[in-house]
């Protein structure tokens, strides 16, 4: 790594995100982050893109600092909003199951037949298992932040919209990290994740 890059580069004869794009973007969710200008959104951070050239960027080394700077700008919005702006974590997982809840292969807008979209049946496996972890049913702990990033749909012709799936998980994944935030500050009721509260 050069003293003056962020992140290491691929070879020459392998593409990295462009080196520019990178710094740039960063150097701006900084600077908000800091007071200067209005931060951005988890979700900004989440679908920030960056070209793909000869040279930049390690691909990973970037996409795992982008995990870390989204989860940064969680804990600011929690500590910019304060008590009365805190999320209401239970509702948002009730919005988020009745959303996912939809009859099986009815649950996203489709492609038409002649545009590739994500497997019906990959999908609707997957947000299966999301369900579970919002209704506090899954038997191995629930699905995780990093799974719903890189949940591996494959391409069909005529399956769901891709645009509409990565929506959705967007908004999952910035539930379970508010979710994972306040854990570390403090216990997260029972109903957050749609569980009931124990009885005696």
């Amino acid at each position: 790594m050069r003293h003056h890059d962020r992140f290491h580069r691929v070879g020459r004869l392998h593409k990295g995100y462009h080196r520019r794009q990178v710094d740039t973007f960063l150097n701006q969710v900084e600077v908000a982050l800091g007071g200067v200008f209005v931060p951005p959104t988890a979700t900004d951070v989440r679908q920030a893109g960056f070209e793909l050239v000869h040279g930049g960027y390690d691909v990973a080394e970037v996409d795992d600092y982008l995990d870390v700077l989204e989860d940064r700008v969680i804990l600011a919005q929690s500590a910019t909003a304060g008590r009365r702006g805190r999320p209401d974590l239970a509702s948002e997982a009730a919005y988020l199951r009745d959303e996912l809840s939809a009859p099986y292969m009815r649950r996203f807008p489709r492609a038409r037949f002649y545009r590739r979209g994500y497997a019906v049946d990959d999908v609707d496996d997957f947000v299966d298992a999301v369900v579970a972890t919002l209704q506090g049913t899954s038997d191995a702990g629930g699905v995780g932040v990093e799974e719903v990033r890189s949940a591996p749909f494959r391409g069909r012709r005529g399956g769901y919209r891709e645009d509409a799936v990565d929506d959705a998980m967007d908004r999952v994944v910035e539930h379970l990290l508010q979710v994972r935030r306040e854990a570390r500050g403090a216990a997260v009721p029972p109903d957050v994740l749609g569980q009931a509260e124990p009885t005696t």
